[in-house]
């Protein structure tokens, strides 16, 4: 509240020092504009490509790196609040102008749980520098920016979080449209934010059948789109499942799953779904991620020394695994420290 409040002051009258008591030692003006979020390329997501308005409701936290040093992007710390806050409606979003293939080399050593934006000309944009961290609060409003990569602190992310939901499995369905929609087609619209698939193109096909002229034309629009977008969805499934990522694209292929069993356009999701289940490399993948998990989770808890043996317990109970190879590469690896 105080935020907005100084922010508001600065507006009216034209103090912007008054923005000096909510940076801290390190912290920037906020912005008062928000650029949009830009990226060739985003890893580590499934959904449609992130932006502002569809990730209204949720707190968001922007990273700006590169890849040449890794030491410097303090990813400890993040995977830390991705665990902490992701279920309290934290988005974080790492960017980058390197490539989608600089990336990938990176995740290699960097299990890296958030998505990753590549190819990015935000730096510029968002008045960065190659290093440095963005809150943007669930209002859409910037909370908090610092040029630092270790800038943000846990006080900071709670405050941020306040009133932020979690979308659930609705982030991998909800389709954010920019046509303005006719009064016939704004529930298909606002089931379509939500992620309620299924039921949009159930109104859309609906007003197809019965109407025509230009509310039959927007509506057709709007199903092509929306076909489109479970192409590209369930091709970012496929891609997950090829890195090695079976929790999020198991995750999100149950949600797209859920929402459509009963339509038609559910048909390659759930032949997915069975194929997989019969699949024990992916069954062994999901099992070792668990494990994984629970492991992380045991560092964060109680250090190193004391989960030394089990991670390397875990490494041979699962070899030829994403989770064995994320273990023996960062944590065993001690890129952490």
């Amino acid at each position: 509240m105080y935020n907005r409040v100084v922010r508001t002051a600065t507006r009216c009258i034209g103090v912007p020092l008054l923005l000096l008591s909510l940076t801290g030692a390190h912290g920037m003006a906020p912005r008062l504009d928000l650029p949009p979020l830009q990226a060739d390329k985003w890893l580590n997501w499934v959904g449609e490509d992130p932006t502002l308005k569809g990730l209204a409701g949720r707190a968001v936290m922007l990273h700006f790196f590169v890849c040449e040093e890794p030491e410097k992007s303090n990813w400890l710390g993040l995977i830390r609040f991705h665990r902490e806050f992701v279920d309290r409606g934290l988005v974080i979003l790492a960017v980058t102008p390197d490539s989608d293939s600089a990336v990938k080399q990176l995740l290699k050593l960097y299990p890296l749980p958030f998505a990753i934006g590549t190819g990015s000309a935000m730096a510029g944009a968002w008045s960065m520098d190659t290093y440095g961290q963005v809150l943007i609060d669930h209002q859409g409003e910037e909370f908090y920016r610092v040029g630092a990569s270790n800038g943000v602190w846990n006080g900071k992310l709670r405050k941020s979080v306040n009133g932020s939901r979690s979308a659930g499995g609705a982030a991998y369905r909800q389709l954010t449209v920019s046509l303005e929609p006719l009064r016939g087609t704004k529930r298909a619209v606002t089931a379509l934010a939500k992620g309620e698939l299924a039921k949009a193109l159930g109104y859309l096909e609906a007003i197809q059948a019965k109407e025509d002229g230009e509310l039959a034309a927007q509506a057709k629009t709007l199903a092509d789109q929306t076909r489109e977008h479970l192409a590209r969805v369930l091709e970012q499934i496929e891609e997950s499942l090829a890195a090695g990522e079976a929790v999020l694209a198991q995750t999100a292929l149950e949600a797209l799953t859920k929402d459509l069993k009963r339509h038609p356009a559910g048909k390659p999701f759930l032949e997915l779904a069975a194929k997989l289940e019969d699949d024990e490399e992916h069954q062994t993948e999901l099992e070792a991620a668990k494990v994984y998990d629970n492991l992380v989770e045991s560092f964060f808890r109680m250090g190193y020394g004391k989960n030394e043996k089990r991670f390397q317990t875990m490494v041979k109970d699962f070899p030829g695994t994403r989770a064995a190879e994320k273990m023996r590469n960062y944590w065993l690896g001690m890129l952490w420290k």
